[in-house]
């Protein structure tokens, strides 16, 4: 290891021992502003190096479960959010270490990571592309943060693939069967939380972690700060999905009935709650004691408002396709439909693509109209047309 000066910039390089293959010297180089800067990263590296050292393991000769055992463990010290941390868990267990686990950091090549992501999902259309290519990318994240700590010369996730997937359309709503759900839930204790997705377009798990103080009823605004997930056997409260989730926007008429109904139902129900069994969790849609809805029983009680109104099998989520037709009918542009739904532009135009065939014609016969008003004619007849017709 050595701190070396290049001009304006210090360098420190590592010498990782010999490429097996080539015999070659393999070497980092890390690159910083000022020799302080440097100094202390070699202090650093020496003194984990060393630790490395004491345990009679070379960096490269860990092996890959070992090592994502310890990834893990930081990420939850670092605050990774509970249902982030489930999903890396579930892929580090089910999917990567069955079959790469006992590879050392060393072997593992780009190789052997395409192969494993082409045994998980061999085609597009494989049942488990989506959940292989999320396992790649966790992969790839823990073998990145092992090069950066000098454990490995290169991540061999870089040059491999993930799997590819055929995009699935998930299937929704029509408005007559959002419709017909709302009349079928009359009676129903979340029948204020189903009409509620379909009037503000949430994603039930943002429905579900929604708060009072999130909600400005006066100026018909809502927040989305927060979201409800089931980690672990219990309701957990997290970010947002995305970056285009946590959004504000303004709420339709209809949603804000929703809300008004809720507040003056969730009231009765606290008054009627024992002394001291209120769970004051500040949440819009919560149990009977206020404590968080668990998406079981909220899954139940949807399939029963389903099958009253006999219409198709779908899940709650499904309404928001419902509440897609409704803004976009109404003539929302889709970049604001998207905002208020959480989405990328793109990723609205990908779900909702079926929704956006219709409103094209209008375009289309918008632009003829305007054509038309600056005199654009209609080309006549080739003469080659011409004599075809006589």
């Amino acid at each position: 290891m050595a701190v070396i000066n290049r001009g304006h910039v210090w360098r420190v390089q590592l010498t990782m021992g010999r490429d097996p293959r080539t015999g070659k010297r393999k070497r980092l180089s890390y690159t910083f502003d000022t020799e302080a800067e440097a100094r202390a990263f070699e202090r650093r590296k020496k003194a984990e190096l060393e630790r490395l050292a004491e345990e009679h393991i070379r960096p490269s000769a860990i092996k890959l479960t070992e090592f994502l055992s310890g990834w893990l463990q930081r990420k939850e010290r670092d605050g990774l959010a509970a249902r982030t941390l489930f999903d890396y868990r579930y892929c580090i267990e089910r999917l990567i270490v069955p079959t790469l686990g006992n590879e050392s950091l060393a072997d593992l090549s780009p190789t052997k990571v395409q192969r494993w992501q082409d045994a998980l999902a061999p085609t597009r259309t494989s049942r488990g592309a989506t959940i292989a290519a999320k396992a790649f990318r966790v992969l790839r994240s823990a073998l990145s943060d092992a090069e950066r700590m000098g454990m490995i010369a290169r991540n061999p996730g870089k040059a491999a693939r993930p799997a590819q997937r055929t995009p699935n359309k998930r299937p929704g709503f029509t408005l007559q069967e959002a419709f017909a759900l709302l009349d079928a839930a009359e009676g129903e204790r979340l029948a204020p939380l189903f009409s509620f997705v379909l009037h503000s377009g949430l994603r039930v798990t943002e429905g579900l972690g929604l708060r009072w103080s999130d909600v400005d009823l006066e100026r018909g605004l809502l927040s989305v700060r927060q979201d409800m997930v089931y980690v672990g056997g219990r309701m957990v409260a997290g970010q947002p999905k995305t970056r285009h989730s946590a959004r504000t926007f303004a709420l339709l008429p209809q949603a804000i009935e929703d809300l008004q109904g809720q507040q003056g139902q969730q009231a009765t129900e606290r008054r009627r709650c024992a002394a001291g069994a209120w769970h004051d969790n500040g949440l819009v849609f919560a149990a009977q004691n206020g404590a968080p809805l668990n998406t079981a029983n909220v899954d139940r009680a949807f399939q029963r408002v389903r099958e009253r109104a006999g219409v198709r099998p779908l899940p709650l989520y499904s309404l928001r396709h419902a509440t897609a037709s409704i803004l976009l009918a109404a003539g929302v542009p889709a970049e604001l439909a998207a905002k208020m739904m959480g989405h990328s532009l793109t990723m609205f135009f990908e779900t909702y693509a079926d929704l956006l065939v219709e409103p094209t014609h209008e375009a289309a016969a918008r632009a003829g109209a305007f054509l038309r008003a600056q005199g654009r004619r209609q080309r006549p007849p080739s003469r080659d047309q011409s004599l075809e017709r006589e």
